[in-house]
């Protein structure tokens, strides 16, 4: 049976099984948005209490936005998922979506690892830096020492 037929005969289990949750799942982030613009945008601060966050989109905490657009995708991948489990042959009709999903995940977290290599590898090296210079020091302090002596 093709999915668009069995959706058409059972419209029901679509509704419940892929629409509710979806929409279910927005109004909550709509309303967390909501929230945030309230307490981080249009907050009540002052010169003495200023944001800290003023640089940020929408003065909100870093990573807000990224954070929502990754939980939203990965809920309604969720959503598909166990829909599919129920509905066979949906997968095929989201290949390009789960697709879009495993890459996303995939450059997300792979950025965030070489940002985290690049900065371990950047303080190790101004780690050695400063050692070498303070060496360098004790060093020459040493041999001035000596010629004077």
């Amino acid at each position: 049976m093709d999915v668009v037929q069995y959706f058409a005969e059972h419209r029901s289990e679509y509704y419940l099984s892929v629409y509710f949750p979806v929409a279910l799942w927005l109004l909550v982030t709509l309303v967390f948005i909501i929230v945030l613009f309230k307490k981080y945008t249009f907050g009540d601060w002052t010169e003495e209490h200023p944001n800290p966050h003023s640089g940020e989109t929408f003065d909100m905490p870093r990573g807000t936005f990224r954070g929502i657009l990754t939980m939203t995708l990965l809920y309604v991948t969720v959503i598909f998922e166990l829909a599919n489990v129920r509905i066979i042959g949906l997968e095929e009709e989201l290949h390009e979506f789960i697709v879009a999903f495993q890459m996303m995940i995939a450059f997300y977290f792979g950025s965030k690892v070489m940002h985290h290599v690049t900065s371990a590898d950047r303080s190790k090296a101004e780690y050695v830096s400063e050692s070498e210079q303070t060496s360098g020091s004790t060093q020459q302090s040493f041999t001035d020492e000596s010629a004077a002596g």
